[in-house]
């Protein structure tokens, strides 16, 4: 990985401190925040008033959907009951 030499200063100075070798540092780093934003796109943020809507939907009667059910038995091998 091509970096500055201010960046590798700042690498180096920050892994010396924490007793690790800059390779070890930087990909302890690295996999840390690719873990965050793993992490971020699998999780669903809401405020409390979307999550009552989102409940209320989610607790409401079934809605019929005949184009959804005849589109779906067109594309699907499994019968639709």
């Amino acid at each position: 990985m091509r970096v500055s030499e201010r960046q590798e200063r700042v690498l180096r100075a920050a892994a010396d401190l924490n007793g690790e070798t800059l390779t070890g540092f930087v990909l302890s780093v690295a996999t840390k925040h690719a873990e965050e934003v793993l992490e971020r796109a699998q999780r669903i943020n809401l405020s409390s008033t979307a999550f009552k809507r989102f409940t209320d939907a989610l607790d409401a009667p079934v809605e019929e959907m005949p184009t959804l059910r005849r589109y779906a038995r067109k594309q699907s091998p499994i019968p639709a009951r």
